[in-house]
């Protein structure tokens, strides 16, 4: 059926009218009008890589020009182009291509990367053997901010204790880590502050948890906080937040109070955000060493994005192998710090 003399399975095209400045800033105007045509024949299956059409037609009826067969990377090219099933069209017949021989280069890669495969640098620390307790120490700066991070960690997650510093946590908040139980924390009351520790330790191991300790001194603009636990009666854990504008006299201070929580006798882990940078000779260490009878286990290697040894871990240890991994933080300046005691 035609309407004045044109068939109605024609469809209509309208000019399209654009206006422009020849230059930036300019004041001379082009007025341009065309059809909004482009050749089909133009756009072969190389030249349309690349692109995304709400609408495709792949012609494959002349078999002279095709060889009657289209190979696998022409025909991913073609039909990858289209938007959805609805919108892709063929012409003439389909013929999936030959199958990939068992010596074709990507079988050959395939089966390469099978017996090869990418292993994660901190992949270990996702899976904690038997016999070892894993613990994370990290300066979260702010866990209220990175509680999501924390929790999608899987190296948080795998571990046992979790200690944070500089956590910014207020009094009338909790925070909820799957799996874990909040063992204790420095209590800030008011608006969040760069300020404190926090602990957290598995569900399982929950009643092994004795004894909590929190400790604060200084004011709001120096000051020090500690939190910690033990586990067994026989590790003790202290979690230290020393902040960046308090003397190492303050810091020595606070830790001090700590010796009425230690026995003599048993083993002990502090760990923590120093603010003081722990290399060779250090006086901290010197202090650590006269007072508790600590030895440094973390390594003298950067902790923060600035290449500082601020962050660390301190121990006095006879029942247990401790190693200590550096390990990365996408949600805070400080890296995390993973120890590992292996009972012995």
């Amino acid at each position: 059926m035609t309407t004045n003399q044109i068939s109605n399975r024609w469809t209509p095209i309208k000019t399209t009218k654009k206006s422009f400045y020849t230059c930036q800033g300019g004041s001379v105007q082009v007025a341009r009008e065309q059809f909004p045509l482009v050749m089909a024949e133009a756009i072969t299956i190389h030249k349309s890589q690349g692109r995304s059409e709400s609408k495709k037609v792949i012609d494959v009826r002349n078999p002279s020009k095709i060889k009657n067969h289209m190979d696998r990377q022409k025909w991913y090219v073609a039909l990858s182009r289209a938007r959805s099933l609805n919108g892709l069209y063929i012409l003439g017949a389909f013929k999936p291509p030959n199958e990939i021989k068992p010596d074709d280069d990507v079988n050959a890669e395939m089966n390469r990367l099978r017996q090869n495969p990418l292993v994660p640098k901190y992949q270990f620390l996702r899976v904690v053997p038997e016999n070892v307790i894993q613990i994370v120490s990290h300066n979260t700066e702010s866990i209220r901010k990175h509680i999501t991070r924390i929790v999608s960690d899987q190296v948080f997650s795998s571990s046992h204790i979790v200690t944070l510093q500089e956590s910014w946590a207020i009094d009338n908040e909790s925070y909820n880590i799957p799996d874990f139980e909040e063992i204790s924390r420095n209590r800030l009351m008011g608006r969040p502050r760069a300020f404190g520790t926090i602990n957290f330790c598995k569900l399982n191991i929950e009643a092994r948890i004795v004894d909590r300790i929190e400790i604060e001194k200084g004011n709001s603009n120096n000051h020090v906080e500690i939190s910690g636990f033990k586990l067994d009666n026989r590790l003790t854990i202290i979690n230290v937040y020393n902040n960046p504008s308090s003397s190492l006299e303050l810091l020595k201070e606070t830790l001090l109070e700590v010796k009425d929580y230690i026995d003599e006798s048993e083993n002990i882990l502090i760990l923590g955000d120093f603010n003081h940078e722990l290399k060779l000779g250090n006086q901290l260490e010197s202090f650590m060493l006269g007072t508790f009878g600590t030895s440094l286990f973390s390594r003298r290697e950067s902790t923060t994005n600035t290449r500082t040894v601020i962050d660390g871990v301190f121990g006095r240890i006879d029942d247990y192998n401790v190693e200590v991994f550096i390990y990365e933080s996408y949600a805070s300046h400080h890296k995390p710090l993973v120890i590992r005691a292996h009972e012995l």
